[in-house]
Parts: structure tokens; C-alpha cells; sequence
């Protein structure tokens, strides 16, 4: 899955708060406190709400530019990528860019048929965490003036 969205954020203020809660799930999970460029290749144990435990790796850190993670489950391999392109006003360009490959062609061929409607949902939500996260960071300027 493909999504690129144009969001009225500075690309810095977008990457600090994906990076923020990457930070945050990493203690929750490990104890651990990381600052940011201890990120590129640590890998922890992830419990995610359904119980199952995965395997997270994070592939890429480059401030402002790219954040990427590689998840391994019994099933499945998840591949997720962040690209973000500075515009001008104070907006950005975030590519986000998931790939997910089965165990098995079995696990593939579920993966497929459950695809879409995990996608439409997928990007119902990031559209409502680009409303939100245009929206705090709004608040927050006109705190500052």
C-alpha cells in the first residue's frame, strides 16, 4: 500500500512527534530509554494489542527525511517506510509506503483478500492523524504568539 498525503505541518514537527511515540513504544516495551540516534538497526520485542509478540527493527533514520521499520510475526514480515519532503509554508509531502508478505501462499492469498478493506481503514486513519496533527501543531503556534 501506497499513501502520500500533503500535510500543513513543517516536515520537523512531523518527524519529532513520529519519532516521539517510536520512543515512547520502545520503553513501554523494553524499559529502555533511547534517544533518537540510537534508533537506526535497534531491534525489541513488540507485544501488539492482539497479543501476538513481534519483532521490530528499525531499517531507516534520517532526521526530517525517512523513518522505516521492519516487523516480523509468525505470519507475516511487514516493511513500513516514512518519506517526507520539506515544502515551502511550512507544509510537507509524507509517502507512506507498507508492504506485508506471508509465511505461506496461504497467509499471502489472506493477506490479499483482507487487504482492501485493511487499506481503506488504514487510510481513513492516517487522513484523521493528518487532520489532528495539523490542528495541534496550530494550537500550539497561536500559544506561542
Amino acid at each position: 500500500m501506497k499513501l502520500i498525503l500533503k500535510i500543513a505541518v513543517p516536515a520537523d514537527y512531523f518527524f519529532r512527534r513520529i519519532i516521539e511515540s517510536s520512543l515512547y513504544d520502545i520503553e513501554q516495551q523494553t524499559g529502555k530509554k533511547l534517544n533518537p540516534n540510537q534508533l537506526n538497526g535497534y531491534t525489541f520485542k513488540r507485544k501488539n494489542s492482539n497479543g501476538v509478540v513481534s519483532r521490530m527493527t528499525i531499517t531507516a533514520y534520517q532526521p526530517n527525511k525517512k523513518y522505516a521499520y521492519h516487523m516480523h510475526t509468525g505470519r507475516n514480515d511487514y516493511d513500513v517506510v516514512y518519506n517526507i519532503e520539506s515544502l515551502e509554508n511550512e507544509t510537507m509531502n509524507l509517502t507512506y509506503e507498507e508492504t506485508i508478505k506471508g509465511s505461506s501462499a496461504k497467509v499471502n492469498a489472506n493477506n490479499h483478500v483482507s487487504g482492501f478493506l485493511v487499506g481503506w481503514f488504514r487510510k481513513r486513519r492516517f487522513k484523521k492523524m493528518k487532520r489532528q496533527m495539523e490542528s495541534d501543531y496550530n494550537r500550539q503556534e497561536t500559544s506561542k504568539n
